[in-house]
């Protein structure tokens, strides 16, 4: 249409095709479809919410990333402790050899046979105390109690090191002893050599008093070092000498009991006195008079001197340091004690000599320059010993957390090396192999033997004939032929001959296996399969979070729901009944009851959760329904006639659900980490494992044996992680108009 000089022309720019269209009668065809009349027919068919919430969801990639992640772990969690041969505690089947977990103890995580230290089931050891005794140094070797020869490979040895750390292989060295951090009046390092000595005969016990009319006792080195010697590394990190070192008195004191009539009663009353005054540099008997500081000193004498007797019901020596005058209040007062020796008489018919002389020598347990690894090593905790007489003399320290005692400048040599704890543990070993496994291992034709014993005397026997020969090498679990020699622990009952054989062989063989076991995840310090006892841990965890989940989740929608719909006093009523019980801890509602019930089972745990646990759950329904109880669509369906019940469960709940069961899934890892919780208390599940108890058991091993938190750890972050992505993925697919909210 153009306007041309006020009057319009009609102007066809249209195709020509379009000028005369083609009408069809398909154009007027009609369908019924759903009781709707549309113009053509339906390509989608009809949905439903659930179906329409779980398109969504399988869009959101990380949700289902996370439920593929989780019901993995549930499968595991099902299958693992099934399958797996034998008990959780026990990592092998132990109808397959003798019962052994001392074999499994620590055993690395093994999925590669070699991979140069990762996942192999190596560990690199790093400054391992060497014992350097033998001349030969292809001998030298670390403590074989931890270390089998045959693990050990690539070991690098080092130049002889001046240590501060006691060792059992260390030698040399200064005891130093003292007070650290604070100043400190005396400090005391007290002997208990003669505490306590008694003989058992018969079915009388003799307790023998310190009597100095028939021991003598000298005093042969009493030696400190002068401060020079203290300050000697002062500035080598290695030996980390404190500041504000002040070098203390050293003195030697006599502590005694002894009896006294008290109002007509025996009372024992403890005494003590100075031998030796403290002084700062001290070299025997320097302070006392009459003697060079050169010569041994006659305790006997200079004992009756200061207390007027020879017999005591017990005594024991005390070595003094005292801070000098005007020592400033920050100072760590110390001192390095070089020799602290006694000699006693010969008279090896005294007991109370023999009773308190360490391996038979003739010096009391003292302190000298070539034992002070010992000495700062040696417990401080003597057992009574009733029977034959044997030195418990030790040195110790009245309060431990006070003071210190540390050996300085010892000397040790350190090796560096590779442990492979499967070959350790697990391969070839000396062994006692009893005469029952010879007998096995004749009937499966490994080895051919024939051993006969002649008696001598009442009850001794000798081995009269004797062939061995191995068979199969391959299946033979003992290494190397042994000979007669290597026969002990000879017994005959009924005729029958039993004893036992010193032998090298296969510890895996002996124990059952064909080939060398190898546990994924490794094992723990009680010989437990990690990977069995992780995952049923797990299964443990999640059944107690699905079932406190299910629980808290009902009980909390239906009191949240009853509580937000009908508002006014019975919400009143309802949130104050909230607010008290949410006002108790959660550790300490668990705490109780675990206390009370004198239980920690499953159902115990069970019912303290959810005591509680319901409550966030009720707090979020309540929420929602205050929300939307007053929504154009829920007043329309009131005056439609909808009871309060339908309109709970068809219009209000539908709508809340998305943000209700967000919240509400990740109760299962609360539940989880509140269990893991509870059992670094100490009051964990009992005799069930579960990841709270396997880490809890386990917090020690961090830095020896970190896998065994590790593995566990990783488990628990999953779980995490995959519920929190997984309550955001339903969320989003529940209620698409919460999505990227937390609430």
């Amino acid at each position: 249409m153009k306007k041309i000089d006020n009057e319009f022309e009609l102007v066809n720019e249209l195709p020509e095709e379009c000028n005369d269209p083609e009408i069809s009668e398909q154009d007027f065809v009609l369908f019924n479809a759903n009781e709707g009349i549309h113009e053509q027919r339906f390509v989608t068919k009809p949905t439903t919410f659930f179906k329409d919430s779980m398109k969504r969801f399988a869009k959101n990639k990380s949700s289902v990333v996370a439920a593929v992640i989780l019901g993995i772990l549930i499968l595991l969690s099902l299958i693992i402790p099934i399958c797996t041969d034998g008990e959780a505690r026990t990592p092998f089947n132990t109808t397959k050899g003798p019962e052994d977990t001392t074999a499994f103890m620590n055993l690395q995580p093994r999925l590669f046979s070699d991979a140069n230290g990762f996942w192999d089931g190596t560990v690199k050891k790093t400054h391992v105390p060497i014992d350097t005794s033998s001349s030969n140094p292809e001998d030298w070797l670390p403590d074989q109690t931890y270390y089998q020869p045959g693990g050990i490979s690539n070991m690098v040895i080092s130049d002889v090191e001046y240590t501060n750390t006691a060792n059992k292989f260390g030698s040399d060295g200064y005891l130093r002893i003292g007070y650290f951090g604070q100043y400190v009046d005396s400090f005391e390092l007290t002997s208990n050599s003669f505490n306590d000595v008694s003989e058992k005969n018969g079915n009388n016990i003799t307790y023998f008093k310190l009597d100095l009319n028939t021991l003598t006792l000298t005093l042969t080195g009493f030696e400190s070092v002068d401060g020079t010697k203290i300050k000697l590394y002062e500035g080598n990190e290695e030996f980390d000498i404190p500041e504000n070192v002040v070098l203390g008195e050293i003195g030697l004191d006599f502590a005694y009991s002894n009896y006294e009539m008290v109002d007509g009663v025996q009372v024992l009353k403890d005494y003590r006195v100075t031998l030796i005054e403290p002084a700062v540099l001290q070299n025997i008997g320097s302070t006392l008079d009459g003697y060079s500081g050169k010569e041994a000193v006659s305790l006997n004498d200079l004992i009756y001197e200061k207390t007027g007797a020879k017999t005591f019901e017990n005594g024991n020596f005390v070595v003094t340091i005292n801070a000098p005058e005007e020592t400033p209040a920050d100072s760590n007062v110390i001192s390095l004690l070089k020799k602290l020796t006694f000699s006693v008489n010969d008279d090896a018919s005294n007991l109370a000599k023999r009773y308190f002389l360490e391996n038979n020598d003739t010096d009391i347990p003292g302190i000298s320059f070539s034992n002070a690894m010992t000495m700062a090593s040696r417990t401080s905790t003597m057992t009574d010993i009733v029977g034959t007489p044997k030195n418990i003399g030790y040195w110790g320290i009245p309060d431990l957390q006070r003071y210190m005692r540390s050996v300085y400048l010892g000397k040790s040599r350190y090796a560096n090396f590779t442990y492979n704890t499967y070959e350790g543990s697990l391969g070839i070993q000396d062994y006692e192999l009893p005469s029952s496994y010879l007998d096995d291992y004749s009937k499966n034709r490994w080895i051919k033997y024939e051993i006969t014993f002649t008696r001598v005397g009442t009850n001794n026997y000798v081995v009269n004939t004797f062939n061995f020969e191995i068979l199969n090498k391959e299946k033979c679990p003992i290494v190397a032929e042994f000979t007669k020699d290597d026969i002990f622990n000879i017994e005959s009952t009924g005729g029958r001959y039993t004893y036992k054989v010193n032998c090298k062989v296969y510890k895996y063989k002996v124990l059952g296996y064909d080939t060398m076991p190898s546990f994924l995840f490794g094992t723990d310090k009680t010989g437990r399969d990690m990977l069995k006892y992780t995952f049923e841990g797990l299964r443990n965890s999640l059944a107690l979070g699905v079932l406190t989940f299910i629980i808290c989740f009902l009980f909390g929608l239906a009191w949240g729901a009853v509580s937000g719909y009908f508002g006014g006093t019975v919400d009143l009523i309802m949130e104050r009944i909230t607010d008290i019980l949410s006002g108790l801890p959660w550790i300490v509602a668990m705490t109780l009851i675990v206390l009370k019930t004198n239980s920690r089972s499953f159902g115990t745990f069970l019912f303290a959760l959810c005591i509680t646990g319901w409550i966030g759950t009720a707090s979020r329904t309540r929420t929602q329904f205050y929300r939307f109880r007053g929504r154009e669509y829920v007043l329309a369906s009131r005056t439609l006639g909808a009871s309060d019940a339908r309109l709970i469960a068809k219009h209000i709940l539908p709508n809340s659900l998305g943000t209700i069961i967000t919240g509400a899934v990740l109760m299962i890892p609360s539940v989880i980490f509140s269990e893991a919780t509870i059992s670094y208390l100490g009051l964990g599940f009992q005799d069930l494992a579960s990841l709270g108890v396997i880490l809890s058991n386990n917090q020690d091993e961090l830095t020896s044996h970190p896998y065994q938190l590790i593995f566990p750890s990783i488990v628990i972050a999953l779980l995490m992680i995959s519920f929190n992505l997984f309550g955001n993925g339903l969320r989003d697919a529940i209620n698409p108009s919460l999505k990227g909210e937390e609430e």
